[in-house]
């Protein structure tokens, strides 16, 4: 007998326990004193995303992954907004420690990060030419 997490709970679920292991892992290393005044918000998201997940539309259907292609592409083009603004407040930060003379690894391996995926992504996802073509009629 096959036991499944309904669409509604799935994404609830797992925020919780990726919470409750970023908690932990805290909690850990700061006290457990500190989750105190933590511990609300995880829960407070958790319960929204239930209750979103209930409704009909966008908000919804996003919550129980049931999206259909008008809503793939408009989180295809939120992505993409946030990748391009993470990756000019990279490069901006990386420019910021390089005058401040600060730590600037982090940064630098932030910003190799940046080119080495967007290279993947043009691999992967973009236009190559007439030799990559499938077409086997010439």
């Amino acid at each position: 007998m096959k036991h499944s997490v309904s669409p509604r709970l799935r994404t609830p679920t797992l925020f919780a326990a990726a919470a409750l292991v970023v908690l932990l892992i805290g909690g850990a290393i700061n006290g457990w004193n500190t989750l105190i005044y933590i511990i609300p918000i995880p829960i407070a998201i958790a319960v929204a995303l239930y209750v979103l997940g209930e409704r009909e539309g966008d908000a919804g259907d996003v919550i129980r992954k049931q999206v259909d292609e008008r809503q793939a592409y408009e989180r295809l083009k939120v992505q993409a907004l946030v990748g391009r603004v993470l990756s000019i407040a990279v490069a901006v930060a990386y420019f910021v420690a390089s005058a401040s003379k600060t730590v600037l690894w982090p940064w630098a391996i932030l910003l190799g990060l940046m080119v080495v995926s967007f290279l993947t992504g043009w691999l992967i996802y973009g236009e190559h030419g007439p030799w990559r073509s499938t077409d086997q009629t010439g």
